[in-house]
């Protein structure tokens, strides 16, 4: 089985690879990787959440039936809370919630998808294509993420306070160790990383709730931060992008500068369990199948992915551990 830094550096790589909308060749010839023909939904308005549950399935994208259900949060200043949440199933898009901000599942085999909008939590109802109201909370929420392998769900409320929601939704308490948070992702082992609305840089906290001590490999004057949900293959990390660089935040506090840059950034992502992505740019939602590309990169198959891909992961893997050369050669 490859090492955990093995994962970590082919995930970021296509990540990185993906999302960016000129990534400079070998030749230094810009290609752009948000192409119409991987548009599969458009609007005229801003897309600021994607969501595609993992589901804990192997995922092979083979025709239009076989796209996943993508969840998608578009901002619209006449709805009110000025955001709806919609659902993307077989490519026609039906509205959930009005008020909606986000979306989330866990890495698990648990179907359930919850929402955070302007009046509390709710969970999807597949059936009928709506949202149900989860628990009696009415927090306005602008951000939500479900703990992986528990029912705990956390959530970032419109004055920047981090809660967590259990027991069926019913028992509420406030996150002490976060005072202030500007935005708050958690990893595949509920770690939680947050940026501190003081400096506008990345903290940890762990899953007993004692926040790391600040990290020393973070201390660059970044104007603006994003913290990235990882993938599942992504073990006590996340990915995240500083004034257009990226990096990848270790639970220990320490950091790892990637070297990519990306010039235009997308408004939002989600990525799944066997490496669908889907990205939105301009009001648009791009797919990419990222393992298909990766297969066909490796054996030099005809792909219409950018043809430097092969020689971008293998300079990220020479660059590493000599163990992770080996788990590459033993893996493939």
């Amino acid at each position: 089985m490859p090492s955990s830094e093995f994962w970590i550096s082919i995930l970021t790589m296509y990540f990185s690879s993906v999302v960016v909308s000129n990534f400079v060749s070998v030749k230094n010839t810009p290609k752009s990787m948000f192409r119409p023909e991987e548009v599969i939904f458009s609007t005229n308005y801003n897309i600021t959440k994607l969501l595609v549950p993992s589901g804990g399935t192997s995922y092979i994208h083979e025709d239009v039936s076989n796209i996943p259900s993508i969840f998608l949060t578009i901002s619209d200043p006449r709805l009110e809370g000025g955001s709806c949440i919609y659902v993307l199933e077989e490519l026609a898009a039906y509205e959930i919630l009005e008020g909606g901000r986000d979306s989330t599942s866990d890495y698990s085999t648990d179907k359930n998808v919850y929402f955070g909008g302007k009046d509390g939590v709710y969970r999807y109802d597949a059936e009928t294509l709506s949202a149900k109201k989860f628990g009696p909370f009415r927090d306005d929420i602008i951000q939500i993420q479900k703990a992986n392998g528990s029912d705990a769900i956390y959530f970032l409320t419109s004055d920047k306070k981090l809660f967590k929601l259990q027991k069926n939704g019913t028992v509420k308490s406030k996150i002490q160790a976060v005072s202030c948070a500007l935005e708050f992702v958690l990893d595949t082992s509920n770690n939680i990383y947050f940026i501190a609305c003081d400096d506008g840089l990345p903290r940890v906290i762990k899953p007993d709730g004692n926040l790391v001590d600040f990290m020393s490999s973070v201390t660059e004057d970044f104007k603006e931060v994003t913290l990235l949900r990882p993938a599942f293959l992504m073990d006590r990390s996340i990915p995240f992008i500083a004034d257009g660089q990226l990096y990848v935040l270790y639970a220990n506090g320490t950091s790892e500068k990637k070297d990519f840059f990306i010039k235009e950034r997308p408004t939002a992502y989600s990525v799944d369990a066997a490496l669908y992505l889907v990205a939105a740019l301009d009001g648009k939602v791009y797919e990419f199948n990222i393992m298909e590309a990766m297969v066909k990169s490796m054996f030099s198959f005809t792909s219409e992915w950018p043809k430097d891909l092969t020689k971008l992961i293998m300079s990220i893997i020479e660059t590493g551990k000599d163990e992770i050369y080996k788990d590459f050669n033993h893996f493939f």
